[in-house]
């Protein structure tokens, strides 16, 4: 079991202060809700499964007092019918052969740190089951099965047999999933819920399904395994519940004497807010409802939502928002967030920008997990980074995100490391993010890099040029990563070179302002044009999006797109779709659309900026890559893109000029033999 160190200071005398839920204390008042699915599954190979067990164990390692892993039920189905969406699995992860294998060596080996382990009862609703044919969301249109009232028994059933199947396992705390579409929510609220018989209309009615479930697993798990219900406080559309709508049913569950605490969260997986709350909402910005729950009800409440620092968890608990704070992306960026609480180096801790690559990656990029931040998570079963050894020099040049990451990386093993970047400050492209509002945390992240590369003791060299004859210079074996970014990229359209066109770089840095009607035209798909407009609209102009694509960033994903689109609509931001430039004239543009292809003429602008991504300043790596060894070329140099992409990229040029201290690695079995 890990022995946890004193505080070194008394900054966070809440925080670190023990609470008794149920018939468990918690060494402290942080837990991880779940989100480890997109790490690595524990139903999969034995591969992922470790996976996912080594990042919950790492994080319990450090401090947090209970882990959550996911957990979907069975679908109760009509023979023959095949689900779609979220919960399309038929059989679901309790009744899989590995299931009691694979927990309990979860189980184990966040027992083996001293916390404790829960897991999650979910059944995502209208997909695809429902209480009534309405749908919770107007970005998806698929209709559910309304069901019966023998498959509403069915489900209660397999609720309590899948919280048998989690106790036996040795499962410490299980959680009912209320929330952001579980089928549940989708009972309890009037905007999906429209039966007419006894689990319709009324409060009691409409909480039947949800107490009977209660009572169900209750009954099945016994009265000493700690059983509690995560719910939203509210829903963002109208027709739906409200905090004051939330609280009742809040009630209705604590008068059941069945559960030991509620888990509080905002927002739904579409919309605005989503509960994965990014950047624009201040962080544990829905803590004023949460407080308010609190005062009413005795049950302890646990509240999740971009709660991103120790100082904000702490402030939250000292003001009597929460008995217990959820922290998910804030240990994705930095597993030992407590540790480093604890000992008194918060300004150590590495930022959570809130741009939820981390969860889009996987479920809209269908790529491996990633964090933007850290490239180190999801790799606990790798070893520490600090097992790496590099000892020849190495040149970078480019400090934007990949260039400074990879300086990091091999500086950390061992490496002497210049950093070479022609401006006047590092961060790149990165830098231009801060023209937007809200962008606080990406500020934090760019001012944590440049400390860490400041305490490492790399060579950082601004406002310098470095040209081919440089590179050639250099000693033989000094290795050289060309990170040179990209440049912008105009459309090859008739105007384009008119006074009334502007660069989006040129207009977000500060150094170009635009008039007052502003014509944006869009060829990006990802969230770079919508700071844009964000920056417009706060400073007072009209700004119109022209997006050749039939939707807004369409590579944003569902989890924050629907922030910022929201946010815009707030500010006056119209949009225009499939059409794209063919022409800039001198007060706006001539639009095709792009399947009829016909022309529209658009105009009353004052300016027109252009935001097109950018093409790869890949120059100087093309001049020396044939004429010298050891030259590498990364980030936006080799293919514009987004954060995440350059900070993995170097990750992995980093891994590929490192070797491994074997040594230096600690031997971790998670899954023992006669589970795999």
């Amino acid at each position: 079991m890990t022995e946890l160190a004193p505080q070194a200071d008394g900054r966070f005398q809440h925080l670190f202060t023990p609470f008794r839920i149920g018939s468990i204390e918690l060494r402290n008042r942080v837990i991880m809700p779940p989100h480890s699915s997109a790490i690595g599954s524990l139903w999969g190979s034995d591969a992922d499964a470790e996976k996912a067990i080594a990042y919950l164990r790492s994080r319990a390692e450090a401090g947090v007092s209970w882990t959550t892993m996911p957990g979907r039920l069975a679908n109760v189905l009509h023979t023959g019918f095949e689900p779609t969406g979220m919960s399309a699995e038929t059989k679901g992860w309790f009744r899989l052969p590995v299931y009691h294998e694979r927990v309990s060596a979860y189980v184990d080996a966040i027992h083996s740190v001293g916390a404790y382990a829960a897991q999650q009862l979910t059944m995502i609703g209208g997909h695809p089951h429902g209480p009534s044919a309405r749908y919770s969301s107007p970005v998806s249109n698929i209709a559910p099965h309304v069901l019966n009232l023998d498959e509403i028994r069915q489900f209660v059933d397999e609720y309590a047999w899948s919280a048998d199947k989690a106790a036996t396992a040795g499962i410490d705390i299980i959680e009912l999933h209320a929330n952001h579409d579980d089928l549940h929510e989708w009972f309890l609220s009037p905007l999906t819920n429209a039966r007419e018989d006894q689990y319709g209309g009324s409060l009691e009615n409409r909480t039947r399904f949800l107490v009977e479930v209660l009572t169900a697993v209750r009954g099945a798990i016994g009265k000493e395994k700690v059983f509690g219900v995560r719910m939203n406080m509210l829903q963002e559309d109208p027709h739906g519940l409200d905090a004051a709508a939330a609280l009742e049913i809040a009630k209705v569950i604590e008068g059941t004497s069945l559960v030991d605490y509620l888990h509080l969260v905002a927002g739904s997986p579409w919309g605005n807010p989503s509960y994965i709350q990014p950047m624009w909402f201040p962080a544990g910005g829905f803590a004023d409802i949460s407080a308010q729950f609190r005062s009413e009800l005795s049950l302890p409440i646990v509240h999740t939502g971009r709660i991103n620092t120790p100082e904000v968890a702490e402030r939250l608990i000292a003001e009597g928002a929460a008995d217990v704070v959820g922290m998910a992306r804030a240990h994705v960026a930095d597993g030992e967030l407590l540790v480093k609480a604890r000992e008194g180096r918060t300004a150590d801790i590495r930022p959570c920008i809130g741009g939820n690559d981390c969860i889009n990656r996987r479920y809209v990029d269908g790529l491996p997990f990633g964090c933007a931040v850290n490239p180190h998570t999801s790799r606990e079963t790798e070893g520490p980074w600090s097992a790496r050894r590099m000892s020849a020099p190495l040149t970078v040049v480019g400090g934007g995100p990949a260039g400074m990451e990879l300086a990091a990386l091999c500086a950390e093993a061992g490496a002497p490391v210049t950093l070479i970047e022609r401006s006047s400050t590092l961060g790149g492209q990165l830098r231009l993010a801060l023209g937007a509002p809200d962008q606080d945390q990406m500020a934090a992240y760019l001012d944590w890099q440049v400390r860490r590369l400041e305490q490492l003791g790399v060579d950082v060299r601004l406002e310098t040029e470095v040209s081919a004859a440089d590179v050639l210079a250099l000693p033989e074996d000094t290795v050289v990563a060309i990170a040179t970014g990209a440049d912008s990229r105009l459309p090859e359209v008739p105007g384009i070179d008119l006074p009334v066109v502007l660069d989006s770089r040129e207009v977000m840095s500060g150094a170009a302002e635009p008039g007052k009607r502003v014509l944006v035209v869009v060829e990006d798909d990802h969230l770079a044009p919508l700071l844009l407009a964000d920056r417009l609209a706060s400073r007072g102009h009209e700004v119109t999006m022209a997006y050749s694509t039939p939707n807004a960033a369409v590579q944003l994903g569902r989890y924050i797109v629907g922030s910022i689109l929201g946010r815009l609509d707030e500010a006056g931001v119209e949009f225009r779709f499939l059409e794209k430039l063919e022409e800039v004239t001198p007060d706006g543009a001539v639009l095709r659309h792009i399947y009829s292809q016909r022309l529209r003429t658009v105009g009353g602008y004052d300016s027109v900026v252009i935001a097109c991504g950018g093409v790869s300043d890949s120059a100087l790596y093309d001049e020396v890559r044939t004429a010298r060894p050891n030259v590498h070329v990364l980030g936006d140099a080799y293919a514009p893109r987004r954060l995440v992409f350059a900070t993995r990229q170097a990750y992995a040029l980093a891994e590929e000029l490192t070797t491994v201290d074997e040594a230096a690695l600690p031997t971790l079995q998670l899954i023992p033999a006669g589970t795999r």
